[in-house]
């Protein structure tokens, strides 16, 4: 059975019981990261946690954990459950629900979760290769909520978003926001490369700000690609010459098709695929670094 990290203990994941009056049940009340682990390792796990702790912050979550202390709970539900390859979640919620929603009603600690499954990292290799094709959502995602900037655990939009593109044959989904400017994916950040420059919509046009988003943006430096993050319309992704969608799990991954439209020449792009090495060459580096340390 795996073995998952629950409120302060080590659990075996059938024995593990959540507070059926958890706010995170009841209201999605809460926040959560996923990680990307290779080789035993957690990728880029400085990123998370802070990104986990402000969101906390944002919607006042007393959330005190240590960087370094979640890093070890981290580390043992890797190490205990002997994974290679594997997504890791941490979650956070407001705890238990005491009668109504008002939040100064709630417990001062919250539910801390954090919990593992193998993933398959050849098969989202092989996908990459051909790229992913793309639904457009019919219904826009809020870009002015207090909750766009955060890793929310209320998820039921793109939920249904991924569940109908799933249902097409499509591999994601886009959204637009409530202006009609792209937004991003449903479980992903978008990318255009137009002319040679690389272009991504800014947090403010409600793009969650993604840790590989952010990694991708400082490699355009590095690499010299010309890069600028502003609004964009679909057009603007139906006209491009290549984009892409990015995430922890799936790391850079071609988008050639927009619902019955290809983009560029239909393949993952030149300049695509450089971004994607060039990401890969960085984590090799990474990962030896925690080894060497």
């Amino acid at each position: 059975m795996p073995v998952i990290y629950l409120n302060g203990q080590f659990h075996e994941h059938i024995d593990a019981a959540l507070d059926p009056l958890d706010r995170g049940v009841l209201l999605g009340d809460g926040l959560f990261e996923t990680l990307r682990c290779e080789k035993g390792q957690l990728l880029f796990h400085e990123e998370h946690f802070a990104r986990l702790a402000k969101g906390a912050r944002q919607i006042e979550i007393p959330f005190n954990l240590q960087s370094e202390d979640l890093l070890q709970i981290c580390q043992q539900v890797i190490d205990a459950n002997r994974y290679r390859g594997a997504r890791l979640r941490v979650t956070v919620t407001r705890g238990e629900l005491h009668g109504s929603l008002d939040i100064a009603e709630s417990p001062t600690a919250p539910t801390v979760l954090v919990h593992a499954r193998t993933i398959d990292l050849d098969a989202i290799d092989d996908k990459r290769r051909d790229g992913w094709k793309a639904m457009m959502m019919h219904f826009p995602i809020n870009h002015l909520s207090p909750l766009a900037q955060v890793k929310s655990t209320s998820y039921q939009e793109r939920v249904l978003a991924r569940h109908w593109a799933k249902r097409q044959n499509f591999d994601e989904a886009v959204f637009l926001n409530t202006d009609g400017l792209l937004a991003e994916g449903a479980m992903s950040n978008l990318f255009i490369v137009d002319a040679g420059h690389v272009k991504t919509p800014p947090v403010e046009d409600g793009a969650l700000p993604g840790i590989i988003r952010r990694r991708i943006i400082e490699l355009c430096g590095r690499l010299e690609i010309p890069f600028e993050e502003e609004s964009l319309t679909v057009e603007d992704l139906r006209e491009a010459d290549e984009a892409f969608f990015t995430s922890s799990l799936i790391e850079v991954m071609p988008l050639v098709k927009l619902d019955k439209s290809y983009i560029g020449e239909g393949e993952p792009g030149l300049i695509t695929r450089r971004l994607f090495d060039a990401h890969r060459r960085d984590v090799a580096s990474y990962v030896s670094a925690i080894r060497g340390g």
